[in-house]
């Protein structure tokens, strides 16, 4: 769990390497370089184009959308605010979620690690930033 001391740069060096350590066959990377949003290509969409799964961790993800994906949550551990079209939900330890195409989302939290699923697999021509 992070540390109110741990700078920006500390907390991304200790999620990596927690990243690594847990999933060490994975590719694992800072989302979009702010140091609030990281992953782990648990299965890689690259693998098999139907689907794909990650490990994320997340402080702050930016509002966006999928034209054809669905993304299933299983929050692995911490708490989640979940920001759904108009809905604000507050996900704990093993709950699941479902985000179907279209819904612009976002979540929040101090430190959350997040299994994420996703039919078809995540490309980058359907994650519209909004």
């Amino acid at each position: 769990m992070s540390s109110n001391r741990e700078t920006k740069e500390e907390r991304s060096r200790r999620i990596l390497d927690e990243l690594k350590r847990r999933y060490p066959n994975a590719k694992s990377y800072d989302l979009d370089g702010r140091g609030e949003h990281f992953l782990a290509e648990v299965e890689p969409v690259d693998e098999h184009p139907e689907y794909d799964k990650a490990i994320e961790v997340i402080f702050l993800s930016l509002p966006h959308k999928h034209l054809k994906m669905t993304q299933r949550y299983t929050i692995l551990s911490g708490e989640l605010e979940l920001f759904v079209g108009d809905k604000f939900l507050i996900l704990h330890k093993g709950d699941t979620y479902t985000i179907t195409p279209n819904i612009v989302h976002s979540a929040k939290s101090i430190e959350c690690w997040v299994e994420i699923y996703s039919t078809p697999g995540w490309t980058k021509e359907d994650h519209i930033l909004v």
